[in-house]
This record gives C-alpha cells, structure tokens and sequence, in this order.
C-alpha cells in the first residue's frame, strides 16, 4: 500500500496555481472537467508510482449545490484553498472494502471501470470508500490500477506540460488530524508514511493538515495558506 494522491480544493483554480507556482515552484497541468461538476487540474510528480497531487474547482456552481458532494465541495473552500481528502494504492482492493464495511457498516462503494487514453490504451481501475473519505478526510479511499505501462506512459508529458521550476519526485508523507488506532483501522496496517496529530485550533477534527513532498531541492512542506 503507498499514497497514491492527495486531493486540493479551491472555488477557481488561480489561488491553487498561484500558491504552487510562487511560492513552491510547483506547475499544474490538465484541466478537464468532471461529471459531478468539478474540473480538475494536476501537479504531476517525476515517479514511477505516478503520484500527483489533484486540484479541484467549481466547474458548474449551480450543479454543485444540488448535491450533498457539492455542497461539502463548497462549505470547505469557502474561505480559499483547502485539502479535500486522500487516496492509497491498495495491494487488494476487495480485502479493503470490506474492512470499510465492518468499521462503518455501510456500503464501500467498491466500483471498477477502465480508462482509455488518448493513444487507444486502456487502463483498468478499481476505487472503493470515496465517498466515507470525502465525509471523512483524514481517512483515505482506496485505488487499484492495472496496466501499469500505459499509466507511467502518461507521467514525461504531464511533466513537460507543468514546467515545473522545482522537480517533484515523490509524496514523501502525510500528517492528517484524527486518532492514531482510528487510522491504522481503516488502513489495516500502520506502516504508511502518515503521522497523526490533534487539530489547530479553529481547525476540522477530521482532516489532511499538510503533505510533505521530495523534490530536487530537497523536502517540500505543504500547508495550504
């Protein structure tokens, strides 16, 4: 199990691209919008893994706060940028769901699809527990992936289109607000690069409070402003 991607949310994406660029070196690419009303932009990370961090802003705002996602989507940016929530590649995505399910007593959403990509290849996936995730932030949903070429063949284009000035190779770590068992519960393991602590004041009592990246440079601390 490693981190796959964190997500970031903003009402526009200018505040997002601003805060990376300037102040981190960070460029952003993509851009594509959603089905649930969103757009999503990506700061792609130079690693096999095929880490990056995902940007969420409002695409149709109407839509949005017509439905129970959007509508947290929209009370959590209110007051600019903000984590959303976090994802892990999962080594058994069944084995997952089904711990979810014994801890929450609801339905994992376990869904499986395929990606097709612009030169005809298909990526198939697997996620389960998004949306305990998106009430829940400091605890991740779960991703599988097949067809790893395909996926890895995307990364040197997302690069080059991001231009980054400071070169990320890695989602080196996480520190989320919640209590330690709760965490390695719903994870069933306790050896992810994720550290707990309790929230600033004024802060959620269930979030993603900063995500440390590797970079040419060296360790880079994210602490949306």
């Amino acid at each position: 199990m490693n981190i796959d991607h964190v997500i970031l949310g903003a009402r526009t994406i200018a505040p997002l691209r601003e805060w990376l660029r300037d102040a981190h070196g960070l460029g952003i690419t993509d851009g594509s919008p959603n089905p649930d009303a969103t757009a999503s932009w990506i700061v792609p990370l130079d690693t096999p893994r095929v880490q990056y961090l995902e940007l969420l802003v409002v695409h149709d705002e109407s839509a949005l706060a017509a439905s129970g996602f959007g509508r947290l989507f929209l009370e959590r940016t209110a007051d600019g940028p903000a984590f959303l929530n976090w994802a892990v590649l999962s080594d058994d995505i069944d084995a997952d769901a089904a711990r979810v399910k014994e801890l929450t007593g609801r339905d994992p959403e376990l869904l499986r699809g395929e990606s097709v990509r612009a030169d005809g290849q298909t990526v198939p996936w697997a996620e389960a527990a998004f949306a305990a995730s998106w009430e829940t932030p400091s605890r991740p949903f779960f991703l599988e992936y097949a067809n790893w070429p395909a996926r890895r063949s995307r990364v040197a284009g997302d690069l080059a289109a991001a231009g980054h000035r400071v070169r990320p190779t890695a989602l080196a770590a996480l520190t989320v607000t919640t209590a330690r068992t709760d965490l390695d519960d719903w994870l069933g393991t306790g050896d992810l690069p994720v550290a707990t602590a309790p929230p600033p004041p004024g802060a959620p009592t269930e979030a993603v409070l900063s995500v440390e990246l590797t970079t040419d440079d060296g360790p880079l601390l994210l602490e949306v402003p």
